[in-house]
């Protein structure tokens, strides 16, 4: 009689399958995206030189040489192209987050560096900057995830974890907890600037970078 066949044996084991690789985009859907990117990029022009509200779609198809059928084959309407810009706002915060603090400086100086980068764009593009935070704050009282606040919390709580192994910060409270606050107090500025849009988000963010720094030192 034949030995009976291990259940558990190599040839009994069915072979996972490998996910299918995805295809790369034909010519037709890389022409799709490049149209879509060359839009979005004349509208954010746009809206940063003649601001949000003076700009209209058709002064946007126009400037992209396109048909404003066009434009709403790849926009809902302007406001579709301005929380598309929150996505790329987004990712700019994070890389100002990354490069002031991987810089070889104590922590206090890393943090102000961030702050002050973030200050000087908005100073850059001060219409479309309040635009664009309007719409953020927007999205995150309908539920969404919370851009500008969720993604620095956590980077700012392990800066303040650094600090506090280096004796430049408090030890009596958790780095999460300084982390709120320092935010608390950033937002404040924040909220001050949205309600009032000749509000000097520029230098008032700043200060209140300073002073909250000064309540988290050791």
């Amino acid at each position: 009689m034949p030995p009976a066949k291990n259940p558990r044996s190599p040839a009994s084991v069915p072979r996972a399958e490998s996910p299918p690789v995805a295809a790369p985009p034909g010519r037709r859907e890389r022409r799709k995206q490049a149209l879509h990117q060359h839009i979005f990029d004349v509208a954010t022009g746009l809206f940063t030189r003649q601001g949000f509200q003076a700009t209209t779609v058709e002064q946007i198809a126009d400037a992209a040489d396109v048909a404003p059928a066009t434009f709403f084959n790849h926009f809902q309407n302007k406001q579709a192209v301005l929380i598309e810009m929150t996505n790329t706002v987004i990712a700019h915060l994070q890389g100002l987050l990354d490069h002031a603090f991987e810089r070889d400086a104590d922590a206090r100086s890393r943090f102000l560096g961030f702050v002050a980068a973030a200050a000087t764009d908005i100073s850059e593009a001060r219409s479309i900057a309040r635009e664009v935070t309007l719409t953020m704050v927007r999205s995150d009282s309908e539920g969404l995830e919370a851009p500008y606040l969720v993604r620095v919390h956590q980077p700012i709580a392990e800066l303040l974890r650094e600090g506090q192994q280096s004796g430049e910060v408090r030890e009596d409270l958790a780095a999460d907890f300084l982390a709120e606050m320092i935010l608390g107090m950033l937002n404040a500025t924040v909220t001050s600037w949205l309600s009032q849009p000749d509000y000097p988000i520029e230098k008032a963010i700043y200060q209140a970078a300073e002073f909250g720094w000064e309540a988290v030192q050791a």
